[in-house]
């Protein structure tokens, strides 16, 4: 299809929330009253995203419109005057398209806010905890610092899912933001669905608490594990619900003489042990449990942690933050909080930990070529070619860059070219090491994508893998383990079956062993370094560990 097609097509579809027609603009719509219209007009096609602006269009009474054309001269004056709008109305034009008909010039502009600066202080923190821990009850008494009234209201603002509505559990990712001010006190989200909301608070705060809210239930195992693996937040926090936690623990020891926690928490424990994230444990709803069971809560989780090599530390005051604050970064401690969100026992010194966490990004993560992990795929988004989201591993990305992408089921890597970049739907200038992210990617065909490719520089080496060697452990597996068998793997965003194809040095594993294996890819090749953290799963069957060669 022609230029002049194209034109004729956008011509007689008319205008629309997305479009706007001009004759020409010229300096008279510099002056107060004209411009404010035109502000007015351009804000309001840019609303919800992208706007079109076709300068050289003749608009008849608002029911038809014709080419008109425009000069050398007045095609120059027009592209003044709107930039001259655009810098006082907060947009950008983020692409320029030039058609030359028989009248003359028609210009199209792609017009956008303005992407806001980086965030700079920026902490995310992943939740963890079985079902009805209240892990999005709590978060959505932080998000609108309003207690929750016993019934779960809090957590409405979480749960997008109908599924989800209709139990009152979470049954995917969810993300969301607390902003905290100065005096770090929390800047209220009433509606975490308006961007102006969202975009006010993100504004007013020194530091933004990110939230990475994973299913409990064990029908979402796979999804809870991902949340661990692939989010890459700087810290984790674990709910461990106090009576509901005894209860289990009581009938453990009825059935086997021995106090333990729940097998789901002794593995998000282990979890986020292996992966070496700094954590802390929130013993919750602590209103709703007796002295006596929340005494026994407190020493078996006490226990547990001292179990895994960590230390124990009960937060009671603000000297216990000071601590936190100096040694938690070192994996040593794991501080331990009750809380309840329907009394806010324990809430303030939550918020007084979270806004004194360090940031655990370094220079040196900033100045690596920047790499990322696709998680999430959305297609069919007004104004976008495809949109993927993630978080940033090292280095940086901005709005304009080229990027690579990949591998695809042949080990290749295609080129692609990041359009916009947002981070909780604020497009911005750029995200760093630690920032999640949204990208519109421009040039490559959306039905190449798939969650656990990568996306990095052009001058990112980068090589697909079918084959690798890994050290593992063997956590949980009531047989035993043989080569030919065949979990699934997964390692950051990357979920795909393996296949042991070698046991070094053993016939067979069972709980507990250690042992060097060898892995094989079942569908594709993935991108995976030395030193990736890698589980595998089937049913129960748990082993953790670590890439240590590359095969194939």
């Amino acid at each position: 299809m022609s230029d002049i097609d194209v034109l004729r097509e956008l011509v007689e579809k008319g205008e629309n929330f997305r479009v706007e027609f001009k004759r020409f603009l010229k300096s008279a719509d510099l002056s107060p009253k004209r411009k404010q219209k035109l502000i007015a007009q351009l804000k309001y096609i840019t609303s919800e995203g992208e706007g079109n602006l076709f300068v050289g269009i003749e608009d008849l009474n608002g029911e038809k419109w014709e080419v008109f054309g425009l000069t050398e001269e007045q095609a120059e004056i027009s592209d003044f005057v709107l930039r001259r709008i655009c810098q006082e109305a907060d947009l950008t034009i983020i692409e320029k398209n030039t058609f030359h008909t028989g009248r003359g010039i028609v210009v199209r502009y792609v017009l956008a806010k303005t992407p806001s600066e980086e965030l700079q202080d920026l902490i995310s923190v992943g939740f963890a905890g079985r079902v009805n821990a209240g892990k999005s009850t709590l978060i959505g008494v932080l998000l609108g610092n309003k207690l929750d009234d016993g019934k779960g209201s809090a957590r409405a603002c979480l749960l997008r899912h109908p599924q989800e509505l209709e139990k009152g559990q979470t049954a995917d990712l969810h993300f969301a933001f607390v902003g905290l001010d100065h005096n770090n006190k929390i800047t209220p989200l009433e509606n975490p669905l308006d961007p102006q909301e969202r975009a006010r608070v993100l504004e007013q705060s020194k530091r933004i608490i990110n939230f990475v809210d994973a299913p409990g239930h064990s029908e979402y195992v796979k999804t809870m594990i991902r949340a661990i693996l692939g989010s890459d937040s700087q810290y984790g926090a674990i709910l461990i619900p106090a009576r509901d936690e005894y209860k289990l623990m009581l009938s453990e020891e009825m059935r086997t003489g021995v106090w333990r926690l729940d097998d789901i928490t002794r593995e998000h424990l282990l979890l986020m042990a292996s992966q070496e994230t700094p954590f802390m444990v929130l013993i919750s709803k602590v209103d709703q449990a007796k002295p006596t069971e929340l005494e026994k809560v407190r020493e078996v989780v006490r226990q547990t942690i001292k179990n895994i090599g960590r230390l124990p530390l009960f937060v009671r005051d603000e000297e216990d933050i000071k601590i936190i604050q100096k040694e938690i970064t070192h994996r040593i401690i794991v501080p331990i909080v009750e809380i309840s969100s329907v009394t806010s026992n324990g809430l303030n010194l939550l918020i007084n930990i979270l806004a004194n966490l360090p940031s655990r990004i370094t220079q040196e993560s900033l100045t690596k070529p920047a790499l990322a992990y696709i998680d999430k795929i959305y297609l069919g988004l007004p104004g976008t070619n495809v949109v993927v989201t993630g978080t940033v591993k090292q280095g940086i990305f901005k709005p304009g860059q080229r990027v690579k992408i990949g591998p695809d089921e042949n080990a290749h890597f295609f080129e692609g070219k990041i359009s916009t970049v947002e981070v909780f739907r604020e497009r911005v200038q750029r995200v760093k090491a630690g920032d999640i992210f949204g990208f519109d990617i421009k040039r490559v065909d959306p039905k190449k994508l798939r969650r656990g490719q990568i996306i990095a520089d052009m001058d990112f080496e980068s090589q697909a893998c079918r084959l690798f060697e890994a050290n593992i452990v063997v956590t949980r597996h009531p047989a035993k383990i043989s080569v030919g068998y065949s979990p699934v793997l997964q390692s950051n965003t990357i979920q795909q079956t393996v296949i042991f194809e070698e046991i070094e040095g053993r016939n067979y594993l069972v709980v507990g062993d250690f042992a060097k294996v060898k892995l094989r890819l079942k569908y594709s090749p993935e991108f995976l370094r030395v030193g990736d953290r890698i589980l595998t799963r089937e049913g129960t069957t748990r082993t953790i560990g670590r890439v240590t060669k590359i095969l194939e």
